[in-house]
């Protein structure tokens, strides 16, 4: 069920939110029972069969958990049966995600003519595999509590974060479902979720779902475009991810406050970041956080324990050298990132796009460990428009490999966008600026001129929007760090429970509904 549905929006959160109003009055051990029911039944209305394979992920986690809690006097046993877990989720993901693309891949690389099937990736297989694997190793590691099977079953399944994120740690969640809490529908706080919710809503039907069709029809046709059609194309994309992924991750946490649940912010304006390091601060953050507890982390002490061994340092003096920042900082960094790559998709392309990021992360580590700040350098690269644009267009590039269907289609796109094809425009893209315009089919104008100018001009737009103006948890005033922005108009445009507020956003969710004639995936429902 996608939230961008009439199904969801009429039918299935009007009844969980009643469901959880009556039952509150019970306790937690009945709201907890309905919101893993509802949960449940959110995943199985895509497509009921996978529901068994959520469950059983859930019941074998669990009895590893059982296991490993039984055990956590011994520390062998506890470490086989935490790897024995990570090993069985990690099976399943690879399974799903990655053999039938590795067997299409070995036989046409092979040239041999066997037969090879494929398979329907589960949603959100990724992040629910994640989730518990987070959970097991915390649980071996004393930083987790064990739970029971119902609260377990929430605590994996709760249908805000379940399909797209965020990625949840027990430590934040379950407490919010504890014992002695009053579980009831606060009007403040359905209020509140409530705006976010139609706010992100707003973002995916009216912006990025404008957005998609020209940058699928980019992606699709790469070979041979001019300039302008491959940069209009690839930045139509950079929008389109933008608002697609910040309207997912607005509907997940207002959904989850009208339950008076708080989600971690996943998305804080990502564009406005002068530095990549930054970039990934702001961008997925909880899969960064998740990155760095369990993979950057445990690489970067066995590399800090095999220098030890061999008599070498680990100070902040090693890293300053060539061969100590390779292995202490640009090595884990590199291999932590290709991971990220691999978790986000099967294919050489998502390899190049993790490993690109992890050479501008560390290469951003370099400028800072390298080149003073008050070098000619260091004041020139330091002036904050250009490294905000530097930023924003390393990421473009990057997110060609993310988007295409193969690295020829993704090298054939930037070849497009270096000039190698002319600065023209070509007969595919203009036709798709026509035929797929938000003006299109509406106005005597779209049926009688070349759209391209305003395709562009609406992308552009765009730009003030990301670069200027508040995000929504500013708007909310529920951000959790204040961050240094271009202009800061967060002042001016504050939420309040107020009439205007409540009129203004019912003519937004009215737009929506208007133009919610198709429901469309989110983009990071295939990952």
């Amino acid at each position: 069920m996608l939230f961008n549905s009439p199904e969801f929006l009429f039918c299935y959160l009007p009844i969980v939110l009643v469901g959880f109003a009556l039952l509150g009055r019970w306790g937690r051990r009945a709201v907890v029972a309905w919101l893993a029911i509802a949960s449940l039944a959110f995943y199985a209305y895509w497509r009921p069969a996978f529901l068994l394979l959520l469950c059983g992920s859930i019941l074998v986690n669990y009895a590893t958990a059982a296991l490993i809690w039984r055990n956590r006097e011994r520390p062998g046993l506890l470490k086989l049966w935490m790897i024995i877990g990570i090993a069985l989720n990690l099976g399943a993901l690879c399974f799903f995600k990655y053999l039938f693309p590795f067997l299409h891949f070995v036989r046409g690389a092979a040239g041999f003519h066997f037969s090879v099937g494929s398979v329907i990736l589960p949603l959100g297989i990724s992040f629910f595999t994640f989730t518990q694997i987070a959970y097991l190793v915390d649980l071996a590691q004393g930083a987790a509590e064990p739970q029971d099977f119902v609260s377990y079953v929430l605590f994996v399944t709760f249908f805000p974060h379940l399909i797209a994120g965020p990625i949840l740690h027990h430590g934040e969640i379950m407490p919010q479902f504890a014992e002695g809490r009053d579980f009831s529908l606060k009007a403040n706080d359905v209020a509140l979720g409530l705006s976010w919710f139609v706010l992100g809503l707003a973002k995916k039907v009216l912006i990025a779902d404008r957005l998609a069709p020209f940058a699928d029809t980019t992606f699709a046709h790469p070979l041979g475009l001019s300039v302008v059609d491959s940069w209009l194309g690839v930045l139509n994309y950079a929008m389109q991810l933008y608002f697609d992924f910040s309207g997912y991750s607005d509907m997940a946490l207002g959904l989850a406050r009208m339950f008076s649940i708080e989600l971690p912010i996943n998305f804080n304006s990502p564009y406005k970041a002068d530095n990549i390091i930054e970039f990934w601060q702001r961008w997925h953050i909880t899969l960064t956080r998740y990155l760095t507890l369990y993979l950057y982390n445990p690489c970067s002490m066995a590399i800090n324990r095999r220098r030890a061994a061999a008599g070498k340092s680990n100070s902040r003096k090693a890293t300053k050298t060539i061969a100590g920042f390779g292995e202490l900082v640009a090595l884990p960094t590199v291999l932590t990132m290709f991971l990220a790559g691999i978790w986000h998709g099967a294919g050489l392309q998502f390899i190049l796009f993790g490993t690109l990021h992890g050479i501008y992360i560390s290469a951003n580590h370099a400028w800072r460990i390298f080149v003073p700040e008050k070098s000619a350098w260091g004041k020139l690269f330091g002036w904050r428009p250009l490294s905000l644009l530097m930023t924003f267009l390393a990421v473009c590039v990057a997110q060609v490999f993310f988007r295409s269907t193969s690295t020829h289609d993704a090298f054939a796109l930037l070849a497009g966008m270096v000039g190698l094809n002319g600065l023209g425009v070509t007969h595919v893209t203009a036709a798709s600026a026509v035929s797929h315009s938000w003006l299109a089919h509406s106005t005597s104008l779209a049926r009688s001129a070349p759209l391209l100018p305003s395709t562009a001009a609406i992308v552009f737009l765009l730009f003030p929007i990301v670069w200027f103006l508040p995000n929504t948890q500013e708007i909310l005033g529920q951000a959790r760090v204040a961050r240094r922005e271009i202009v800061n108009l967060t002042y001016r445009i504050a939420w309040q429970p107020t009439v205007f507020w409540a009129t203004s956003l019912a003519l937004v969710f009215i737009a929506v509904l208007w133009r919610m004639t198709n429901t469309s995936t989110f983009l990071y429902f295939q990952f």
